[in-house]
């Protein structure tokens, strides 16, 4: 009976065995699942309606330049009134022109403080 017996005579796996499998089978299934999930799923969404959701208007400080001036002209451009504050009222008239220009609906206010020196004003050294 050669090696075509041992193919006939196969023993049957044991049940612990057979269950660990499918356990461990399910669980890379459900990792599976959830990569992507994060990766396919979040692609189709569309844009939240900022001012349904939050309201009209905006807070920015430092919109003047970086990441503030990005996030400035973002909002204004989904629509949000803003309320831009900073230290240069030149540099917050030129940004508040800018979106003035690319976004006639919305409407923009300036407030010129330096919030560094409100922070530390309280507080005294000892």
């Amino acid at each position: 009976m050669g090696s075509n017996g041992a193919l006939l005579f196969r023993q049957q796996e044991p049940a612990w065995f057979v269950s660990l499998v499918t356990l461990g089978a399910l669980y890379v299934a459900a990792v599976a699942f959830r990569i992507l999930s994060h990766l396919v799923l979040p692609l189709p969404c569309r844009p939240t309606d900022l001012r349904r959701r939050y309201g009209a208007w905006a807070l920015v400080t430092g919109p003047t330049s970086g990441i503030g001036q990005s996030v400035a002209l973002e909002l204004a451009r989904r629509g949000l009134n803003l309320v831009l504050v900073g230290r240069d009222p030149a540099k917050l008239q030129d940004i508040s022109e800018t979106i003035s220009n690319t976004n006639p609906s919305v409407e923009t206010k300036t407030v010129v403080v330096d919030l560094a020196l409100i922070a530390t004003r309280g507080r005294r050294c000892t």
